[in-house]
């Protein structure tokens, strides 16, 4: 059994607290970032290919097979973290996303494909209320049924669809995981919603407490650079709205930037600034992401606990 056990019959709010312990945790951090290098680093690669947009959607295709991998690695990381056990390596982790992708490509297709299957069902509905004579009675009772049918599958939807990653980081097969998570859904909507809920709310606060750290560490930063280097950080930023512009379309711009000679060390100041902000960025949007994938990972716990303790 697990190191926490949840409250009576229902979810433990303790567990958002525990999902905090995610701030802390650079093995999953570091797996989603260097899945997440590889896919830009292949991106990047294959843009270059002379083969125009094949290249480009190869490029696409391998980033978004990156950010699987990385999201299915990094929550291989933070189950066995819920559990209690000893965490897996790096390298282990990357194979455990690798390995889990189809399931999870699989999972997500049988879940689309059941929510096309009710929007037939009711397209088929709204379609007999054409009936001449019988057609308006049929659409009195039958749009109100629907709308309350709608909102209900979309409650069930969001849970079943944040939870397929935790029961496929739990080691569920596709079927096992479409089980227990519409189990979940069907026993527990309203504590398991509340807990998402709250969870997003808990992980968006902690996004903008990063990002005014780690933006004032930025700023801070400039602001000490800029004395020193001020015509070399001045020429960075206008080679860097020269890029933005000339990006854009804009035809002065684009004019002004061929014309304008841009020197190897402006080039490496103007990466020097880019990777700052690009590592903050990175960093406002991982590490809340963990805390909220590690709170997913307790979430799904705990509600399989209760409801089919038997497969825990």
């Amino acid at each position: 059994m697990f190191s926490h056990s949840p409250s009576q019959g229902d979810l433990s709010f303790s567990l958002l607290l525990r999902a905090l312990r995610g701030i802390t945790l650079w093995q999953p951090i570091l797996v989603y970032v260097l899945a997440v290098f590889i896919g830009m680093a292949g991106l990047e690669f294959f843009v270059q290919w002379p083969g125009g947009m094949l290249g480009a959607s190869i490029g696409m295709l391998i980033l978004f097979i990156s950010f699987g991998v990385g999201y299915l690695g990094a929550g291989g990381v933070l189950l066995h973290e819920a559990r209690g056990d000893s965490l897996p390596g790096i390298l282990r982790s990357l194979r455990f996303g690798l390995k889990s992708l189809p399931r999870l490509i699989g999972l997500l297709i049988i879940e689309s494909l059941l929510l096309f299957g009710i929007f037939v069902v009711e397209l088929l509905g709204f379609l007999a209320c054409k009936i001449p004579g019988i057609g308006a009675i049929l659409f009195v009772p039958l749009f109100p049924v629907a709308m309350l049918i709608n909102a209900v599958v979309f409650v069930l939807a969001i849970i079943v669809f944040n939870l397929s990653g935790p029961a496929l980081w739990h080691g569920e097969s596709v079927s096992n995981s479409l089980r227990h998570t519409i189990g979940i859904a069907r026993n527990k909507p309203g504590s398991i919603l509340l807990m998402m809920l709250l969870l997003g709310v808990l992980s968006a606060g902690l996004a903008v407490i990063i990002a005014v750290i780690l933006y004032t560490g930025y700023s801070m930063a400039l602001s000490a650079a800029a004395p020193a280097l001020a015509s070399e950080l001045s020429r960075s930023a206008d080679m860097f709205w020269q890029m933005m512009d000339a990006i854009t379309g804009n035809p002065f711009m684009m004019d002004h930037a061929a014309h304008s000679s841009i020197t190897a060390n402006t080039a490496l100041y103007n990466v020097g600034l880019s990777m700052g902000m690009g590592v903050a960025t990175a960093l406002v949007f991982i590490i809340p992401n963990i805390v909220f994938l590690l709170g997913m990972a307790h979430i799904y716990i705990e509600a399989l606990e209760l409801v089919a303790p038997e497969d825990v």
